[in-house]
């Protein structure tokens, strides 16, 4: 099966009240072909994949109304066939006259709800197909835990404080303030950078003589429901340093 095609040439109009249009090209018919869109948008034009504005869209175009966006954004459109997606389109900057009155949302969920969205996998890949690799739901959600965790702050240029020491912190010496100063990394990076998806529950830090275990609890606001997710990071074997 040969790999789906790009959208082509992105536009995006700011509707005012935080709402906006926007439109794109397929170079076949996307009826014929079962393909629909989804709509991904971002403040970090190093990140435009971060959030799914709208999925399956089975047009040419999509309004964002709603959403209640306001500043500078960047948008990208994916093409999906079921599973298979293409590579996004090229961006396309906005800035967006944001709604003169605060939203109300319904207690318990947010805007874009992530249960229901697609995004890139974690970690990054081609299907056998030609696709990017992608997730939605819970896998979704853990593949940013895990992302978020695993990287170090500097990392990554536009946001250097993203991120967690948890890495560097395998070197520092097993003791009962490692487990403590990993804790609180830990819990204070997933309230800053996934505050608006999740409610941290519990952090427990355990470590064995071969690795050191994070077990996050935490609860999804747009269904209220519990998970827990696991990160084993090997520790360095004594003598190896």
């Amino acid at each position: 099966m040969a790999p789906l095609a790009s959208p082509a040439n992105l536009t995006a109009l700011d509707l005012g009240g935080g709402d906006v249009r926007l439109g794109w090209t397929y170079p076949i018919d996307i009826v014929a072909a079962s393909i629909v869109f989804d709509v991904f948008g971002s403040t970090d034009p190093l990140e435009p994949l971060r959030t799914a504005f709208a999925t399956g869209v089975a047009a040419l175009q999509s309004t964002l109304a709603g959403l209640g966006l306001s500043g500078s954004f960047y948008f990208s459109v994916v093409a999906r066939r079921g599973d298979l997606l293409s590579l996004p389109s090229r961006l396309v900057a906005l800035s967006v006259k944001g709604p003169s009155l605060p939203m109300a949302l319904t207690p318990g969920t947010t805007a874009a709800s992530p249960s229901s969205l697609f995004g890139l996998g974690f970690p990054f890949g081609i299907t056998g197909t030609g696709g990017v690799y992608a997730q939605g739901g819970d896998p979704l959600l853990r593949g940013k835990i895990l992302q978020l965790l695993l990287t170090v702050p500097g990392e990554r240029v536009n946001l250097p404080d993203y991120g967690t020491r948890l890495l560097d912190m395998v070197f520092d010496p097993n003791s009962d303030v490692l487990a403590a100063t990993t804790q609180f990394t830990v819990t204070r990076a997933l309230q800053k950078f996934l505050g608006d998806e999740i409610q941290v529950a519990d952090v427990q830090i355990s470590a064995d003589e071969a690795t050191l275990n994070v077990d996050v609890s935490y609860v999804k606001k747009a269904d209220l429901v519990s998970q827990q997710v696991r990160i084993g990071v090997p520790l360095p074997e004594v003598g190896s340093l």
